[in-house]
């Protein structure tokens, strides 16, 4: 069965788009505004759908835990962030940096233990001026608290794309999911995650999500309500009015509170972009729920664990736009055939080559896993490209398995 993801663009997007994606199983990403204000936030919707569109099996193989996702204004001073990285993660770590700006910033990471990554100084993270942003990849980092630091070198507020995602170190780290369920007769819209190491709940944990309402704002909503299998929940009734509502969900750990088999674990962070939920004018429930309700919906199975990959994605413009100013976006969200073709053909090369590389046991390899690290984003983006583009990722790709084949001859 194909599911279809959909990405719905300005408050005109067709709401057929919601009937599409839940007859295939799959879920609408909505985004409000296209502006030039917006670019960053733009990218954190189309980055979160595409990564429901893998590519191929093996690139969805390992889970990938999404420590830091979100977009931060920088008026000025440094922004600086404290990012904990617990023992069960730190394995193919990529700490990467967008900003339409990024050319006037400067980035900083320290580990735990005084390491210092920069873009000035001894330049460990280089800026990508094409691709607008910067990327530290590690194969394996040290635990404990990372510093990001992002200073401006410009006197006007700048907006960056903070992206931070590690793989396990072993069998089993914490987990977040997040499912969301539009209003149904009585009953509010319902936020829900699942925060577990393996099957155990992670409990006593902050769990809020960040909600994107249709007039423009943005509020908090604490998942207060906890059900012992691991899930946080609530039900939203801050309605600006008719529309979509985006979410993302951010958990952290509460001190010594937070426990995981009754013992108190260290810091941690999960943060997730989810899709949207609609809320329709005639339909804005706000009374208290039975308290039963919630369980019901988890006897129905209506919260479970999914991972499987769509097979399209469809984008809808909005249509109050004139057509002049549709045909850039359109442009940005889809592929010519020969172009998706010849991308099949690198990512088929690609995952032989990281294959490869990971099978390395020399010192290398980390300077090898760097040059492979832009690939992934390349492979999952729908903008415009050309031949050209994707034959000089070709040509990176056999200059690597060259120093490979040299490696192994050695």
């Amino acid at each position: 069965k194909i599911k279809v993801y959909c990405l719905a663009i300005g408050v005109s997007a067709d709401n057929n788009l919601k009937k599409l994606s839940d007859d295939t199983g799959g879920l609408v990403y909505y985004l409000s505004r296209t502006d030039p204000e917006s670019r960053e936030m733009m990218s954190r919707v189309i980055e979160t759908a595409m990564k429901e569109v893998i590519t191929s099996k093996e690139m969805a193989e390992v889970v990938t835990h999404t420590v830091v996702n979100e977009v931060v204004v920088i008026s000025g001073n440094t922004y600086e962030t404290r990012v904990p990285i617990e023992a069960d993660i730190g394995r193919n770590t990529k700490i990467q940096i967008r900003s339409e700006a990024i050319k006037n910033i400067d980035v900083n990471i320290t580990g735990p233990s005084g390491a210092v990554y920069s873009t000035t100084g001894g330049g460990q993270i280089a800026k990508q001026l094409d691709l607008k942003e910067c990327i530290l990849y590690l194969e394996l980092i040290e635990s404990g608290l990372w510093t990001i630091k992002l200073t401006p070198q410009v006197p006007t507020a700048v907006r960056a794309h903070l992206i931070v995602e590690s793989n396990p170190t072993r069998a089993q780290a914490i987990e977040l999911q997040v499912f969301l369920r539009e209003q149904e007769g009585i009953y509010p819209p319902i936020m829900v995650c699942r925060l577990c190491k393996g099957n155990d709940p992670i409990v006593s944990a902050i769990v809020t999500a960040t909600v994107d309402r249709p007039d423009g704002t943005q509020t908090d909503f604490p998942l207060n309500m906890f059900h012992d299998r691991g899930y946080y929940y609530a039900y939203f009734t801050d309605y600006s009015g008719a529309g979509w509502y985006n979410v993302s969900v951010l958990a952290i750990n509460n001190g010594s509170n937070t426990t995981y088999r009754g013992i108190s674990i260290d810091a941690f962070r999960r943060q997730l972009v989810a899709s949207s939920f609609q809320v329709k004018a005639d339909s804005m429930p706000a009374q208290p729920v039975p308290d039963d309700h919630f369980n019901h919906l988890l006897l129905n199975n209506q919260f479970g664990y999914n991972r499987s990959a769509p097979a399209s994605l469809a984008a809808a413009p909005d249509p109050s736009r004139s057509q002049a100013q549709a045909k850039p976006l359109l442009k940005t969200l889809m592929l010519s055939n020969e172009m998706k073709a010849l991308k099949n053909k690198l990512s088929a090369n690609y995952i032989r080559t990281k294959r490869a590389v990971h099978g390395l046991q020399v010192p290398e390899k980390a300077d090898l896993v760097n040059k492979l690290s832009p690939f992934k984003l390349f492979i999952l983006s729908v903008r415009p490209t050309s031949a050209e583009e994707i034959g000089g990722y070709q040509h990176t790709l056999d200059e690597i398995n060259e120093q490979v084949r040299l490696i192994k001859q050695a």
